[in-house]
């Protein structure tokens, strides 16, 4: 609409602040006008929420806290790491540190979880059979199913059996996949078992599965009992992910550890066995070196004892053999002396036997990277200091073997560590060997010597002496070592453990479904899904429904909006305007009345009707406030410009087709006297008389655009207040074009459920163009009893008129514009003409 007819329309609503407020008042009205689809959908999503709450196996949360004791090792480990960073310049390496981390994950390996499954046999599980959901049984179930070791760690996959007790006898229902080998298909298996008493044992391909009652608990008759048998492997990994573990603080050794199951006692079980598992590996560990030196020393005792025996045995013999009862010394001063050095020389034999026991342990390949024996009576300290440090390190690298591979780059490290520290036992070792010769060559010199002191004694004595010797160096091995084996055997028995419990696992509360929040997450859906709904259903809506569609639209100004007139209203030619009555209809057109004279200048009376295309109800608004300006007494008359499908004639009941304005139109100058023989009284109201359109003609474009159309109406507009005139769709034809130039204001027509809304971009151009003068819009259709998405007109708006503010009414008889017969092809005025809605003829609802 232009500057200047916005000036001349002081009634045109404020769009943009109606628009400001338009969403708000639109969700409002969404939600009052359809709030028994948001009950609705509520109470089904609350009740859905409610039923799941009830029917899923909730999730508990199981806590415990244990302190990991430090052996020394980490705090080691974290000096090298430090001294590693501190060194990197020099060195231009890193040593990795490592501590409360690695024990964070031996804990959640499945190493740990394996153990504690195996220990508390969780690789069964038990439900019993319900009739929506199945009840988990721990503990308590009547009879306890397991399956021999030997198939057991091979399963790889469940085994499920049904046991239902029916009387007095017990009816098995099982079923499992059996993996033969690669070269022989696989295959599922099934089989089904009745007895009568407990225990029990059923043979399968898949191992021997052993029934027995569980005391305390009975089978009642008719109960049916759910069992799974897993491997304890596959089930550990459902534990293993179930748990989480924290550190307590940054400069603590305390591990907060939670698990979650469906089952509360199964939890505190599982982390109380959890604790056990993680310190029996870990005393396995610590153990390592003094289990390997109790079978280094046994082995070396057995060795030893035979040595002796056969030391014993010689001596024995050879007493016998020359009848030797004891020895005399004859030199005690170079006897003595003599045995000092040799007692000198058992020692250092001793050592250098001890020695090349060490080096052959460790040269065996069995032994590469594994812990040496240490404390066994070696003195050199350099040797020893070097075992200790190399055990430590070959400890903690197997331990660290059980969660990690050998590629990690701890793992690396350490074994780095040991290759550098290996050569240097073995140089070690040969050292304190080289020394230890040389030490022995110089004692069994100084030892020869007084050996020479004593030649004269007799051979036998000399034989005896050695004899004994040997058996005193076998001897003195032998009791050492004896030592040390009971010495080892303290250090095993006094191993500690490496966790402590310091807090007893016990229930935090349910992790899940959280009850809250699901009730809160259906309530939203209950709300949130009819909403969206109608959202959706409006965003594709292609037809308006009501005045807001309109005015998102266009910014013409919306005069009126006319009902759905009940069929008992309406009299001869669907006139629902009446004398000296005051019900809604004539409310409206009373409005629409008023609106009009608002809108035309002093000495402007002519106005128009059209619309986008047929059915719009052009026909039936012009003729209702063509009444309405007659009740006011003044002169009107209704001019019918639909030449090519004439509809007044047939409206007012008029059987005359011969008078109307055609003939008039083929006249060059028609007078005043030509019109008035061609007019014809309306029948309704002596105000009211009937310009129709008269014959059909061939050519009505060319007749539209004589001068004579506006020779006649100016005629007109001096005999009549009002001239008003029904025209053709201006979607359809371009007759209305020629019409809009004699014209003062144009009702555009448009149908709620009717027009859509594609035609108001030809509305719009139509306007902003200035080919129709001062254009009004009228919404016909209005049922104001529907509740429509967001549109609801009620009796709000004349709520006093409640008499004929109902009804599903028609207007008329007529048809639509879908069609025009036999009048040949019109060009439209926009390309709207072409789609779908130009060619569309609606019968439900004529105008």
């Amino acid at each position: 609409m232009t500057t200047e007819q916005q000036q001349n329309n002081p009634f045109v609503p404020e769009v943009e602040e109606e628009q400001s407020v338009f969403s708000l008042r639109s969700i409002y009205t969404l939600i009052i006008l359809n709030w028994q689809w948001f009950v609705l959908s509520t109470i089904i999503c609350l009740g859905s929420a409610y039923l799941y709450l009830r029917y899923t196996t909730p999730i508990h949360n199981v806590t415990t806290k244990i302190l990991i004791k430090d052996d020394g090792n980490s705090n080691k480990m974290r000096r090298t790491s430090v001294n590693g960073i501190e060194s990197m310049t020099n060195l231009g390496t890193i040593t990795t540190g490592y501590g409360i981390e690695n024990e964070q994950e031996i804990l959640k390996s499945t190493i740990v979880a394996v153990q504690a499954v195996r220990d508390l046999k969780l690789y069964v599980s038990y439900w019993n059979d319900g009739r929506i959901k199945d009840q988990i049984l721990y503990k308590t179930q009547p009879i306890s199913v397991d399956l021999d070791f030997a198939h057991l760690e091979k399963l790889s996959h469940p085994i499920n059996l049904k046991i239902t007790r029916k009387g007095g006898t017990y009816k098995v229902e099982g079923s499992y996949w059996q993996t033969i080998d690669e070269l022989t298909a696989n295959g599922s298996f099934s089989f089904e078992k009745t007895f009568s008493s407990l225990p029990y044992t059923i043979e399968t391909k898949t191992g021997t599965i052993y029934l027995t009652k569980n005391n305390g608990y009975t089978m009642r008759d008719g109960q049916k009992m759910i069992v799974r048998i897993m491997s304890p492997q596959n089930a550990s990994y459902k534990y293993a992910n179930g748990l989480s573990i924290q550190q307590s603080g940054k400069e603590t050794s305390v591990l907060n550890i939670s698990f979650k199951d469906t089952n509360i006692k199964r939890g505190i079980d599982f982390l109380n066995q959890l604790a056990i598992c993680y310190n029996g590996l870990a005393n396995e560990d610590k153990n390592e070196i003094a289990v390997r030196t109790e079978s280094f020393i046994n082995d070396r005792l057995e060795k030893i004892s035979a040595e002796l025996n056969n030391t014993d045995g010689s001596l024995e013999s050879y007493k016998k053999r020359n009848n030797l009862i004891e020895l005399k010394i004859d030199a005690p001063g170079s006897l003595g002396n003599k045995n000092a050095y040799r007692q000198k020389l058992t020692d250092v034999d001793m050592q250098i036997a001890l020695i090349n026991s060490l080096i052959q342990f460790a040269n065996r390949p069995g032994n590469k990277y594994q812990v040496l024996p240490s404390n066994i009576g070696l003195q050199d300290q350099a040797s020893t200091s070097l075992i200790n440090e190399y055990n430590k390190i070959a400890l903690e690298r197997n331990r660290m073997l059980r969660s990690a591979s050998e590629t990690s780059p701890v793992i690396e490290s350490l074994t780095s560590q040991l290759d550098i520290i290996t050569p240097s036992i073995t140089q070690a070792l040969s050292q304190a060997k080289k020394s230890l010769e040389i030490q022995r060559n110089a004692v069994a010199s100084q030892y020869n010597i007084y050996e020479n002191e004593v030649a004269r004694t007799p051979e036998q004595e000399r034989i005896l002496t050695r004899i004994g010797r040997e058996r005193e160096v076998t001897s003195g091995l032998y009791l050492m070592l004896l030592q040390k084996r009971e010495e080892n055997s303290i250090t095993l028995a006094a191993t500690a453990d490496k966790a402590k419990v310091i807090e007893k696992p016990q229930y935090t509360g349910k992790v899940s479904p959280n009850d809250k929040t699901i009730m809160l997450i259906a309530l939203i859906c209950g709300i949130a899904i009819p909403a969206l709904i109608m959202i959706i259903i409006n965003f594709f809506r292609f037809r308006i429904e009501g005045r807001e569609d309109v005015m998102k639209l266009t910014k013409l100004p919306i005069i009126a909006d006319v009902a759905i007139a009940n069929e008992a209203v309406k009299t001869r030619a669907d006139i629902v305007v009446h004398e000296n009555e005051n019900n809604q209809m004539e409310e409206i057109f009373r409005s629409m009345r008023t609106n009009l004279q608002f809108m035309l200048k002093d000495k402007e009376n002519v106005i128009m009707f059209t619309s986008s295309t047929s059915g719009e109800g052009k026909t039936f608004n012009c003729a209702n406030l063509a009444v309405s300006f007659a009740l006011l007494g003044k002169k009107v008359i209704l001019v019918g410009l639909d030449i090519r499908k004439p509809r007044l004639a047939e409206l007012f009941e008029i059987k005359n087709h011969h008078n109307g304005i055609t003939p008039l139109l083929t006249m060059a100058e028609p007078t005043w006297n030509d019109i008035k023989e061609q007019i014809l009284p309306s029948e309704i109201n002596k105000n009211l008389d009937l310009l129709m359109a008269g014959p059909v003609p061939p050519n009505p474009s060319e007749l539209m655009a004589r001068p004579s159309l506006e020779t006649i109406i100016d005629c007109l507009k001096e005999k009549y207040d009002y001239v008003l005139i029904d025209t053709a769709p201006v979607g359809l034809v371009t007759d209305t074009l020629h019409i809009g130039k004699i014209a003062n204001a144009t009702i555009y027509m448009c149908r709620a459920d009717y027009t859509p809304k594609a035609c108001f971009d030809t509305i719009n151009e139509l306007a902003n163009e200035d080919k129709l003068p001062n254009i009004a819009l009228v919404i016909n259709g209005i049922d104001m009893s529907k509740k429509k998405h967001g549109y609801y007109y009620g009796y709000g708006r004349y709520g006093k008129y409640g008499k004929y503010g109902r009804g599903s009414g028609r207007y008329g008889k007529y048809g639509s514009y879908g069609r025009y017969g036999g009048y040949g092809n019109y060009t439209s005025y926009s390309s709207y003409s072409n789609s779908s809605y130009g060619n569309k003829e609606d019968n439900s609802i004529k105008k």
